[in-house]
This record gives C-alpha cells, sequence and structure tokens, in this order.
C-alpha cells in the first residue's frame, strides 16, 4: 500500500530513517537538518571547530560535514554531540522540518527521554582543587612549565558526568600555562582519576617531589608541584613525558615523584 505524506509531492513515496534523515539522495540536502543550530551553540560555547573535533574525538572535516548537515549523524553519536554542544535532539534534527508527518516509533520517543533525563542527574559535587602556575623546573637542561597544587584547597565544585557516579577518586583542576596547547588551553578545566593506572599515550598528572626536599617521603605540605604532560614511556626508573608548546619529550626518575593519576578523555566523559 503507498504511503502518503503532507509534505509536497516530491517527498511521497521516499524511505526515511528513524532520525526522520530520507535515504534517497536527491532530496539529501532538503530533508538532511538545517544544522545552523549546532554551530551557533559552538560559538555559544566559544569553542572553534578543531576545538570541538578535539572535544568529540573526530577529524575537523567531520565537525564541519555535520554543522552543515552534508553528513547524516550516527544514531550511536547523538547523545554525545548533544552534550557536547549543550543542545537537545530536538534542535539538532529540526523535526518540523525534517520528518514526514508520522507517529516516530515508539523505541525512538524512549531513547530522547533517556538522554534528555541524564543531564538532570548530573550532580555537581567533583571537588576542583586550586592551582597555579609555578617557576619551571629544569628537567634534561629543559625548562618545563610545572603547575602547584593545593591538595586541601577546594575552590569549587564541578558538575559530575554520569559515567563518573560513585566515584570518590576524581577530583578535577584547572589547568595552569600553555604548554599542553592545543590538547589542554589555560585555564581549561580537566578531570583527573587516581583509581586507574594510565597507559602510555594517555595524559596524566604527575605529582613530583620538590627540587632539593626529603626523598624519601612527603612532608605533608598542601602545596606540590606537578606535571600535566602527555605519558609517552615508562620504565621501573623512569617516565618519559610529552609536552606540545614548545614540543618536547623529557624523562623524570621515579625517586622525584610521588605518583601520577591520570587525566580523563572528553569523549570518555560523554560516553
Amino acid at each position: 500500500m503507498e504511503r502518503k505524506f503532507t509534505h509536497d509531492a516530491n517527498l511521497r513515496n521516499k524511505k526515511f530513517t528513524h532520525w526522520g534523515m530520507e535515504n534517497s539522495c536527491a532530496a539529501r540536502n532538503r530533508v538532511l537538518m538545517k544544522r545552523i543550530g549546532l554551530i551557533q551553540a559552538r560559538k555559544r560555547l566559544k569553542l572553534t571547530q578543531e576545538k570541538m573535533a578535539e572535544r568529540l574525538g573526530i577529524s575537523i572535516a567531520q565537525v564541519s560535514r555535520w554543522e552543515t548537515g552534508d553528513d547524516g549523524i550516527p544514531s550511536h553519536r547523538v547523545s554525545s554531540i548533544c552534550e557536547a554542544y549543550g543542545v537537545t535532539i530536538a534542535e539538532i534534527f529540526n523535526a518540523d522540518e525534517a520528518v514526514p508527518e508520522a507517529s516516530p516509533p515508539e523505541s525512538n520517543a524512549r531513547v530522547v527521554h533517556f538522554e534528555g533525563a541524564s543531564n538532570e542527574r548530573m550532580h555537581q559535587d567533583v571537588p576542583i582543587l586550586g592551582t597555579a602556575l609555578g617557576s619551571d623546573r629544569m628537567v634534561d637542561d629543559l625548562a618545563v612549565e610545572q603547575t602547584y597544587l593545593y591538595s586541601d584547597d577546594v575552590i569549587g565544585r564541578a558538575k559530575r558526568p554520569v559515567v563518573l557516579d560513585g566515584r570518590a577518586d576524581v577530583y578535577g583542576i584547572y589547568v595552569q600555562g600553555s604548554s599542553m596547547d592545543p590538547a589542554f588551553e589555560d585555564g581549561q578545566l580537566i578531570f583527573v582519576e587516581g583509581r586507574r593506572q594510565p597507559r602510555v599515550g594517555e595524559y596524566v598528572l604527575v605529582y613530583l617531589r620538590r627540587n632539593g626536599g626529603d626523598q624519601e617521603g612527603d612532608d605533608g605540605e598542601s602545596a606540590r608541584t606537578v606535571l600535566v604532560k602527555r605519558l609517552t614511556k615508562r620504565s621501573a626508573s623512569f617516565l618519559e613525558l610529552e609536552q606540545f608548546n614548545p614540543r618536547a619529550k623529557f624523562t623524570v626518575t621515579t625517586a622525584d615523584v610521588l605518583k601520577y593519576h591520570r587525566v580523563i578523555p572528553y569523549t570518555e566523559l560523554l560516553s
């Protein structure tokens, strides 16, 4: 039996996916969303396409194609895109324009309800520890940018992503300095966890013993020096770390390291 819609004749007898996207290439630009709202949402967050690509863990070109409507958005990506842009599913897909007159499948309605409710469950209880830009630390004849971390000074609370519910080992800090730009900008909030051992290739927060201090332990002072870097190599005697601005690799001995925690990627927080 022929399905008829109330839209113009060109839209009749065409097949639509469950997201309201038309499979026919002929009407692609019409039916794939007017996603100018994504661009406006990104600009409200003061993010470039490059920064949004880093947040989502995809290429800049893919961000551009999603924003312009040149590519359809896969269903498994909808939740993370809504979270990253701070928009709802209805704002992305502009359902009044894109979907023919027909009741949406019941399963779609349940998914929309679930994703919309997830933001409401986010509690603002992740402690943000105080940081300040410290003097450079000489390592391998290189002046390395380091940060003072005040572990007993909670300066605020951040919203807890749902994936971190029940995690007492998680805390946030504000990045100081520009040595990790463009991965992390000066003043950017990052989440750190102490439970999972960092792997080579991941970003880490390395707690250092003070130059000239007690090499056997920590004296309990609240201010510690830390490095926010990328872990590139690990052995029993040293850690090899990388920074991006200026780009350099250097090593710190394990005798100088109190501990090191894993920086949680944004793609993992949005999963």
